[in-house]
């Protein structure tokens, strides 16, 4: 699992940046800030995460870590605000993204789709260093 946990890091990024423009760009369906900043952590992993498996180069973890770390604390935080209204008050945003535009199974939604490819990005990157560089 370990030699091939780049590439599915990688393939998971970039099912995320695919989805995400054609969602935003081709259905015309505006993301809300909180997606945005997810979009910013997703974008750059998808590249980085790119490069790193055509180079076989399994430090890229001490890049790709705070991205995704960035990015699953924002989507944690989306999916929080859509079930639990108390964390709205920062942002106004999660409402939107609870619609039933797009939803797995009857219940998952954007955001939670969003934790879960964060999280495996975070743990799969995080399998991949050889030793840790500090």
């Amino acid at each position: 699992m370990r030699r091939y946990s780049l590439y599915l890091a990688w393939v998971i990024a970039l099912a995320g940046f695919i989805l995400s423009l054609y969602y935003g760009e081709l259905l015309g369906i505006e993301p809300c800030r909180l997606c945005w900043y997810q979009r910013m952590a997703l974008f750059p992993l998808a590249l980085i995460l790119g490069i790193a498996v055509y180079r076989d180069d399994h430090n890229i973890f001490v890049y790709a870590l705070p991205l995704a770390g960035f990015g699953l604390i924002v989507a944690l935080y989306q999916a929080l605000s859509i079930r639990f209204p108390i964390f709205q008050a920062a942002f106004e945003c999660g409402k939107e993204c609870a619609k039933p535009i797009f939803m797995l199974f009857g219940s998952v939604t954007f955001p939670d789709l969003s934790v879960l490819g964060f999280a495996l990005i975070l743990s799969l990157v995080f399998s991949t260093r050889k030793k840790i560089i500090f």
